[in-house]
């Protein structure tokens, strides 16, 4: 059997797989909050291919035998802010994080909601609202967290805001603080749907408390998804193009066995 068709195949497979990735940042676009995903794509490993001699074998050379998609990788760059005025909505700016001093990036403050199963879930989309129990919540109904881990309960909705997070009543009685979490690594975190990020890497490492000088959250703004629409929209046009060109591949194949079996195979 040709090895080409695996070779094309794999990338027929790699660009589909690519494509849904773009296209899910593309539907993501006017998301808040929501961060870009890019194919990591990989090859598998090669092999040595050796010309069998009677006496030494002579190496040809190196035979990749396809590639992959090992995973999509969020990239945390922040987004733009949008200001919607609503006493709800908040964003998260990254400006007072310090830079990492191997890769010159920041890393990324975070909000933490609890979920149905009490599980502490992240989060950047601040587009909050008041649930029925006047606590403050997701689209979704997580909860929106304090500093003590516990659910905020904001009343009828009129309160404000600091920049660090800390929250006031319509009353002028305190509400608490928003919990307002940095991570050092923001790449450890993985999606799992409604906008929610869960830790992957080591406890000791996870997102922590942010200090008060880190914090910084504007309220009556929002921020916008990180996804350029002109760069995805350039992606998929390549990624279609590479799927189209393995195609072409693997139908030049296709004509050179019907060939070997109905024109060679009859001499």
């Amino acid at each position: 059997m040709f090895r080409g068709l695996y070779t094309a195949t794999s990338g027929m497979m790699s660009q589909n797989r690519n494509q849904q990735i773009l296209t899910n940042n593309l539907s993501n676009s006017n998301t808040p909050g929501f961060k870009t995903d890019e194919a990591a794509i990989r090859s598998f490993p090669q092999q040595l291919i050796k010309a069998q001699n009677a006496n030494q074998p002579a190496p040809i050379g190196r035979l990749s035998t396809g590639v992959y998609v090992q995973e999509a990788i969020p990239s945390f760059l922040q987004g733009p802010i949008r200001e919607t005025g609503n006493a709800t909505d908040f964003a998260l700016v990254n400006d007072n994080l310090p830079l990492d001093a191997e890769t010159g990036e920041r890393g990324t403050l975070l909000f933490a909601v609890e979920t149905e199963q009490g599980d502490i879930r992240y989060t950047r989309n601040g587009q909050f609202t008041v649930d029925a129990e006047g606590f403050l919540a997701t689209s979704f109904g997580q909860r929106v967290l304090g500093d003590n881990l516990q659910p905020i309960q904001v009343g009828d909705g009129e309160f404000s805001v600091q920049t660090n997070g800390e929250l006031t009543r319509s009353d002028g009685v305190g509400a608490g603080s928003i919990w307002i979490g940095a991570a050092d690594e923001p790449e450890q975190l993985i999606k799992q749907g409604h906008n929610l990020l869960a830790w992957a890497g080591d406890d000791a490492d996870a997102p922590a408390l942010a200090e008060d000088a880190q914090r910084f959250v504007k309220q009556g703004f929002v921020e916008q998804s990180n996804v350029d629409l002109t760069r995805t929209m350039t992606d998929m046009m390549t990624a279609y193009r590479g799927f189209e060109s393995n195609q072409k591949v693997i139908q030049a194949y296709d004509r050179s066995m019907e060939k070997a079996v109905n024109e060679i195979g009859r001499v």
